[in-house]
C-alpha cells in the first residue's frame, strides 16, 4: 500500500515538474518573441525616421534648386518662367522668404515689360474687332502690313502666320526684315502658348520655324528641351519603362512643374520596379520602389517595398535581363540633359 502511494507521489512530482518546465519554456518563448517584436518595431521606426529625413533632405534640395534656377531665369529676362518656378516653390513652401522676394522681383520686371510706354488714363477699354482677311490678291502691301500689325497687337498669332505667309509669297522683297520679325514673333508666341499643353509636339514645330528666322530666347530653348524629354518619355511609356524613367527623372529634376513630370516619374518607377519584382530581381526593385516611395508614400507601395527589401536580403542577387519589356526598333540609349543655360541674342536676316 505504501509502495503504491509513493509511486503516485513520484508521478505527481514528475507531472508538476513537467508543468513547471513547460511554464518556464512558455515564458522564455514569450519573452524572446516580445524582444524580437520590440527589435522589429524599433527597426521599423528607425527606418521610417530615416525615410522621413531623406524625404525632407530631397525636398529641401529640390526647393533650393528651383530657387537657383528662378534666379538665373530672372537674370536672363525669362520672367514668366521664373514666376512659374517660384509659384511651384511657394505652393509647397509658402513661408519661403527667398522665393517670395524673387517672385516680387520677377513680377515687377514682368509688369515693366508688359506696361505700354504711353497710357491714356481716360481711355475706355473696348474689345478691338479683328480685321477681316484680305481676299485674293493683295493690291496694297502697306495697307496689308497695317492689318497684319493689328492682328499682332491682338495676339491672333495663327492669323498672323497665315497672313504673313501669303504676304511674303506675293511680296517676297517688300520690307522683308519687318515681315520676318513679325513672323518670328508669331511662331515664337504660338510655340510658347502650346508647349505646356496637349499640343507640345506642334509647339516644337513652331519653335523650329522661329529658329529659322532668329535665335530662340532662353525660355523657349528650355521649354523646347523639356517638351522633347516629355514627348520622348511618353513615347516609351508602357513600352520601355527604363528609358521612360530616364527622361522623366531628368524632367522632374529641372522642371517639376512641367506636364506633371514628377507624377509621371513616380508611375514609371513603380512600373519598372514591378517588372524587376516579376523577374524575382528584388534588389533593383527595392531601389526603384524606395525612390518612388520618397516621392509619394502609399500603403500599397510600402507593401511592395517591404516585400522587395525582405527578398533582396534573403536572396543572392543575380543580374538578369527583364524579359517583360517589349523590344523597340532603332532605340537609343538614354543620354542625360545637355547644358541648359546659355543666353543667345535674337537675330534677324
Amino acid at each position: 500500500m505504501s509502495n503504491t502511494t509513493s509511486s503516485q507521489q513520484d508521478e505527481e512530482r514528475k507531472s508538476h515538474r513537467g508543468r513547471r518546465l513547460l511554464g518556464i519554456l512558455l515564458v522564455a518563448v514569450s519573452l524572446m518573441l516580445a524582444i524580437y517584436l520590440l527589435v522589429a518595431y524599433l527597426g521599423w521606426q528607425s527606418g521610417q525616421q530615416l525615410l522621413v529625413e531623406r524625404q525632407q533632405t530631397e525636398f529641401v534640395e529640390q526647393i533650393s534648386r528651383q530657387i537657383d534656377l528662378a534666379r538665373e531665369n530672372i537674370a536672363q529676362g525669362s520672367y514668366n518662367l521664373a514666376t512659374r518656378r517660384l509659384a511651384w516653390v511657394l505652393e509647397r513652401d509658402p513661408g519661403n522668404v527667398e522665393a517670395q522676394t524673387l517672385q516680387q522681383q520677377a513680377q515687377e520686371a514682368l509688369n515693366i515689360v508688359l506696361t505700354p510706354e504711353i497710357v491714356v488714363a481716360t481711355a475706355v477699354p473696348t474689345s478691338t474687332p479683328l480685321p477681316s482677311p484680305t481676299p485674293g490678291v493683295i493690291s496694297d502691301p502697306e495697307h496689308e502690313l497695317q492689318r497684319i500689325q493689328q492682328l499682332t497687337d491682338n495676339e491672333a498669332w495663327e492669323d498672323v502666320v497665315g497672313t504673313l505667309r501669303s504676304f511674303q509669297q506675293q511680296f517676297p522683297d517688300y520690307k522683308r526684315m519687318e515681315t520676318d520679325r513679325l513672323l518670328y514673333n508669331a511662331y515664337l508666341n504660338l510655340g510658347l502658348s502650346l508647349v505646356d499643353g496637349e499640343q507640345a509636339e506642334l509647339a516644337l514645330y513652331y519653335f523650329s520655324q522661329a529658329e529659322k528666322l532668329g535665335d530662340l530666347p532662353q525660355e523657349a530653348q528650355d521649354y523646347r528641351l523639356w517638351a522633347d524629354w516629355f514627348l520622348q518619355g511618353m513615347g516609351y511609356y508602357g513600352v520601355n519603362w527604363e528609358v521612360a524613367v530616364g527622361y522623366f527623372r531628368d524632367l522632374c529634376l529641372v522642371a517639376p512643374f512641367y506636364q506633371s513630370s514628377c507624377d509621371l516619374l513616380h508611375e514609371a518607377l513603380i512600373a519598372l520596379g514591378d517588372q524587376y519584382a516579376a523577374a524575382a530581381d528584388w534588389c533593383p526593385a527595392q531601389e526603384l520602389y524606395a525612390e518612388a516611395n520618397r516621392q509619394e508614400h502609399s500603403v500599397e507601395l510600402s507593401d511592395k517595398l517591404e516585400t522587395a527589401v525582405t527578398n533582396c536580403q534573403s536572396a543572392t542577387p543575380t543580374p538578369e535581363t527583364i524579359t517583360n519589356t517589349l523590344p523597340i526598333s532603332n532605340s537609343q540609349q538614354f543620354i542625360g540633359p545637355p547644358s541648359l543655360f546659355s543666353t543667345p541674342t535674337p537675330t534677324f536676316p
